[in-house]
């Protein structure tokens, strides 16, 4: 079997702690792939289970999610990318898109210079194609900043299942947020944090380790990825990837007690070489 440890506070409806509202169901998102990458998408409640610190739950329901998707798409268009971002971006952004499930919508958010919201929630591929033809790689990048504002407009949008998508190079940065506040503003329930890091531009060592900060830890927290790539030619590779650990999500929702503000949670599969990653928690 399979498993992942992650310790976690389970929250309430409205944001509240558990123990407050004497919760006895809890709900958490998870994700398994394969040993490739891909999604597995044929799961039973009986090939999966759950500890919560250390103890054996009983799983009520566990389920393939196939719940609409908001997304923020937040793009590099800083000098970083000038040589790339027509040759080996754009394509790989828009079939990711393409490949969200129905009833998907997704924003697109550019961070060359400053945090632009280019692009309104829609499914308009004509339209995401325009938007993307339009920006014009140029200036430092400003990711932080962005990071901050795409995810409180995200907030504003109803839906229960949500991911912002971040891909960038490491070329100068520029933002005013300092990365600790950017881990804890962004963060929220259901959002899933995915991103992709190119191997583009020039940086110094603190810009780096700034981005890998925030992109490791919103990756980690949320049960999403955070990859890096050599190449700009690999980004439809991994965005293939990224895609697939939100095809391979699973609301699983298990029996537990509300005494407990933190919770340690376990959780196995039954499928050898399978990587399991847990998401948002809630309780009913």
């Amino acid at each position: 079997m399979s498993s992942i440890l992650l310790s976690v506070l389970l929250l309430g409806p409205t944001g509240q702690a558990a123990a407050e509202t004497d919760a006895d169901v809890g709900t958490v998102l998870v994700s398994v792939t394969d040993e490739k990458g891909a999604a597995v998408e044929g799961l039973a409640r009986e090939d999966v289970a759950l500890l919560e610190n250390g103890v054996a739950r009983d799983i009520v329901t566990f389920r393939l999610d196939r719940r609409p998707l908001t997304v923020a798409f937040l793009l590099d268009t800083s000098e970083a990318v000038q040589t790339s971002y027509r040759l080996h971006l754009l394509e790989p952004v828009k079939e990711f898109l393409a490949g969200l499930p129905e009833g998907s919508q997704f924003a697109l958010w550019t961070v060359g210079e400053r945090p632009t919201k280019r692009l309104d929630y829609t499914d308009d591929l004509k339209a995401l194609d325009q938007a993307l033809k339009r920006a014009i790689p140029a200036g430092g990048s400003t990711l932080l900043d962005a990071i901050l504002e795409a995810t409180k407009d995200l907030r504003k949008k109803e839906g229960e299942r949500s991911a912002v998508i971040v891909v960038t190079a490491v070329g100068p940065e520029f933002s005013s947020a300092y990365r600790e506040r950017v881990v804890k503003e962004a963060l929220s329930p259901n959002t899933t944090f995915l991103s992709v890091l190119l191997e583009e531009g020039t940086t110094d060592l603190e810009n780096r380790r700034n981005y890998e900060y925030v992109l490791e830890r919103l990756a980690r927290q949320s049960g999403g990825v955070f990859e890096t790539t050599l190449s700009p030619m690999g980004l439809g590779r991994e965005l293939k990837q990224l895609l697939a650990v939100l095809r391979g999500q699973y609301q699983l929702t298990y029996a537990t007690v509300p005494d407990s503000k933190e919770r340690k949670l376990e959780v196995k599969v039954a499928r050898p070489g399978a990587r399991v990653r847990l998401a948002g928690t809630t309780a009913k």
